[in-house]
């Protein structure tokens, strides 16, 4: 089913590989995938599959690569990471605010308008979303993600 969906899922510096490697463990989760079935569902090597898990585990995407009991590494993922990048979606956003408060305003005024308007719509939208996950901790909805 979410296969047909891999190229919604793929987030801002994932690739396509990426992205096919969390649609198939999401399709068969809580279930675990091992390095060669990845490899077999995607069309990539084995090698390919490893490398993109390691670098997905350096970005800190919520992927693990563990050795199973007959030593063939297999990838787990939690159902956390999707939201995980609701999150790191927020931080970004107030990032790019806190830089662009800074510029300093020019002499073309429809271009120092169109900066507060930019600087606002980001603003309400970070107020928004703070709104939200405070309400999805108080509810303890991401605890309960992060508990699996």
């Amino acid at each position: 089913m979410l296969k047909k969906y891999a190229k919604s899922l793929q987030f801002r510096g994932m690739d396509d590989c990426s992205s096919q490697i969390l649609s198939e463990l999401y399709e068969c989760f809580p279930k675990d995938l091992t390095i060669k079935q990845l490899a077999k569902k995607t069309g990539k090597n084995e090698q390919a599959i490893k490398n993109k898990v390691r670098a997905m585990e350096r970005r800190n995407i919520p992927i693990q690569m563990k050795n199973g009991s007959q030593r063939e590494p297999y990838v787990h993922t939690s159902l956390f990471e999707p939201v995980s990048w609701i999150l790191k979606e927020k931080e970004n956003a107030q990032l790019a605010l806190d830089d662009f408060v800074n510029i300093k305003p020019n002499a073309n005024q429809k271009t120092n308008k169109k900066k507060k308007i930019v600087a606002r719509i980001y603003k309400e939208y970070i107020e928004q979303m703070d709104e939200l996950i405070d309400r999805w901790y108080s509810l303890q909805l991401i605890q309960n993600l992060k508990d699996e």
